[in-house]
């Protein structure tokens, strides 16, 4: 870009270099982009479980007790309280998933995040792994009665698994990130 014009300027126009330049993709840009898909699957999941609680728990489709508000008829006040609030926590996790996943994905794509980000999301996964493989082996009953038995446990173990290596590889580009940007 020739120093005397500058964008902005009546008549500038970017010179081939910076054309070229623009069109070049940033470097970790492909980490980048790998990095946040857990995140977006976790927003998805919660999605799904936002829908489902909304469908089955609050108006009863598919389930012999109607909706929320049909089964609280003549049923006691502290049964009825206690039920609406499982009720509505259930839908709060449901819905702080959505919220956390989007958080999570805008912030994850920035270029650059603080270190305690990635070992926050590390631990979040690391957890989720563990908490599936004890399900796995001490409770496998509890694990087909929510649905992640064969199958579904492999997916949702190698979901976990590929979300501790992605957000690994982009702890260890953090540091590279910082040094790059030091040097120029």
């Amino acid at each position: 870009m020739s120093p005397e014009r500058k964008p902005g300027d009546p008549g500038w126009k970017p010179s081939e270099e910076d054309v070229l330049a623009a069109q070049r993709p940033e470097p970790g840009l492909a980490l980048r982009v790998v990095s946040v898909i857990p995140f977006i699957l976790g927003g998805a999941f919660g999605v799904i479980a936002f829908v489902a609680w909304l469908a089955v728990l609050v108006l009863g489709a598919g389930t012999e007790r109607g909706a929320a508000w049909s089964w609280a008829k003549g049923k006691p006040a502290a049964e009825v309280i206690t039920q609406v609030g499982l009720l509505i926590l259930i839908g709060l996790l449901c819905a702080g998933v959505v919220a956390l996943s989007i958080y999570a994905t805008t912030y994850g794509f920035r270029r650059q995040q603080p270190r305690y980000f990635w070992g926050i999301a590390q631990g979040v996964f690391s957890v989720l792994g563990f908490a599936l493989l004890v399900g796995h082996t001490m409770f496998p009953g509890f694990m087909r009665d929510i649905g992640l038995s064969g199958g579904q446990w492999y997916f949702a173990f190698a979901l976990a698994a590929f979300a501790m290596i992605v957000v690994g590889l982009r702890m260890r580009r953090g540091g590279d990130d910082a040094e790059d940007d030091a040097d120029g």
